[in-house]
């Protein structure tokens, strides 16, 4: 989905340190601008043109506005690609640029925040991140201050992994399993998760999981259940209910169950690979919360007398 570039990083004391700058550019990116049957819609100096004279019209805080209504109130949310059907062909592109670009943001911001949240796994299961970057795809001073913002390419400079996709390898599946457990485990659970977003490095086989760009997170899925009264429900426990999400987003196997069928279709042979047992997370979850009832009950017998 995102254009990703191999930076080179001047070095004093020896040899060019090479990195990986991962950019968040609308214009870029076929996976971003698919529409249907999957088909790119090309970025084009119409649609750019298009865009610019939208920003410069100060079209797009009021259309962005207009969109996350639509999105909070209709079933499912309002892909980019929907705004090519407008009568005005114009117009369409416009909100259509616009939408990619809110995407790419949210993406960027998903990411940055998914890789503070792991920062104990960075340099092990995920890669280091080392910095944040901001560039301008367009002259500053051919647009307003406050339009600056609309033409941002945001940016992330991760280490790179010199090594080879999952896609390519049969004996460390079980450890991008259990990589894509650990992540659950600290409140995140991943949207795009696949063999494809897994990379191994080539001199200690350890699988690294790259894109998180789009992830749900525990805490603001908490809020959001509160919210919605959820917690009115009789019996209804927060933690619970986000190993049930969990387990039906089944990030360990979108990784696992997919490589052991490819593998047994190319070879013939079943790879064994063991899954989380969510049943067993949320039995122990519900005996924890039973016991840690139990224990301010006694507590609160033992203050009155």
């Amino acid at each position: 989905m995102s254009v990703v570039l191999d930076v080179s990083v001047q070095n004093r004391h020896g040899p060019p340190i090479h990195h990986v700058l991962k950019l968040y550019d609308r214009r870029f990116g076929s996976c971003l601008r698919d529409i249907l049957e999957d088909k790119p819609a090309p970025y084009t100096r119409e649609n750019e043109a298009a865009f610019q004279t939208f920003v410069g019209r100060g079209m797009i805080p009021g259309s962005l506005r207009h969109l996350k209504q639509r999105n909070d109130t209709e079933q499912y949310a309002v892909a980019a690609w929907q705004f090519l059907d407008e009568p005005n062909r114009t117009e369409g592109l416009a909100k259509y640029e616009a939408t990619l670009w809110r995407d790419c943001i949210k993406h960027f911001e998903c990411e940055i925040t998914a890789y503070n949240r792991l920062a104990d796994l960075q340099g092990k299961l995920v890669p280091r991140m080392f910095a944040q970057i901001s560039l301008s795809s367009i002259q500053l001073a051919t647009i307003p201050q406050e339009a600056a913002s609309y033409f941002d390419v945001k940016g992330i400079l991760l280490e790179r992994i010199d090594g080879y996709c999952l896609g390519d390898l049969t004996q460390i599946i079980q450890s991008a399993v259990d990589a894509a457990h650990e992540i659950n485990k600290r409140g995140i659970i991943m949207k795009d998760c696949a063999p494809r977003n897994v990379v191994v490095d080539g001199q200690s086989n350890t699988p690294g999981i790259v894109d998180l760009a789009q992830c749900r997170f525990r805490d603001e899925l908490v809020n959001r259940w509160y919210k919605n009264g959820w917690n009115e429900d009789e019996g209804w426990d927060p933690d619970v209910e986000y190993w049930e999400q969990v387990g039906t987003a089944s990030n360990p196997a979108a990784i696992g169950a997919v490589m052991v069928m490819r593998i047994q279709k190319i070879t013939g042979v079943k790879v064994d690979v063991r899954y989380p047992d969510y049943e067993a997370i949320i039995a122990g979850t519900r005996r924890a919360k039973a016991e840690e009832a139990v224990a301010e009950k006694k507590k609160g017998a033992a203050k009155s007398s």
